[in-house]
């Protein structure tokens, strides 16, 4: 058994009060990660988990070339006014991201003016440094895509290559 401790402090005062109210035999929360856990995939090091593929600028510009694969870039439209956009990008907010995904490929394509993606199809993400864009693949992983990339470089490597 273990005792349930509640400890308070009066703000008027600095006296801090301790009681031991009562006992309980299991403790409130769980010792080991539940595998339904929504942060299951979640890999909090920066690396990206099995199912992403982080890409070079090189292997962006075979995707560009190639025309193959949706390229979202992830950054907000303050940013992509003030520096410039990857060609044949497309943008959706990474705080506009989950709310784009539930949407019908019609109201999609309406808001977006570009086709959702099929979970099937190459799907690759870029924002300014390659960390938004890592939260993002993560994300359409998590809700099923197959191939999907992170250009780790971001805008500024894009940037950097292209002057």
């Amino acid at each position: 058994m273990f005792p349930v401790i509640l400890v308070t402090r009066a703000f008027s005062s600095n006296k801090v009060i301790v009681r031991a109210d009562k006992f309980v035999t299991k403790l409130p929360y769980k010792t080991k990660p539940d595998w339904r856990s929504p942060m299951r995939n979640r890999n909090f090091a920066g690396t990206p988990s099995p199912s992403v593929t982080n890409i070079n600028y090189e292997q962006l510009k075979k995707f560009i070339v190639e025309n193959k694969a949706s390229i979202i870039d992830v950054r907000n439209k303050d940013e992509l006014a003030a520096t410039g956009v990857i060609p044949n990008s497309h943008n959706i907010p990474l705080d506009e991201l989950s709310a784009a995904f539930q949407l019908t490929p019609e109201e999609f394509l309406n808001k977006y003016n570009f086709a959702k993606p099929n979970k099937e199809l190459d799907v690759v993400f870029s924002c300014a440094k390659g960390i938004r864009s890592l939260k993002a693949s993560q994300y359409l992983v998590d809700l099923g895509y197959k191939n999907v990339f992170n250009y780790t470089e971001g805008w500024f490597g894009w940037e950097s290559q292209n002057k």
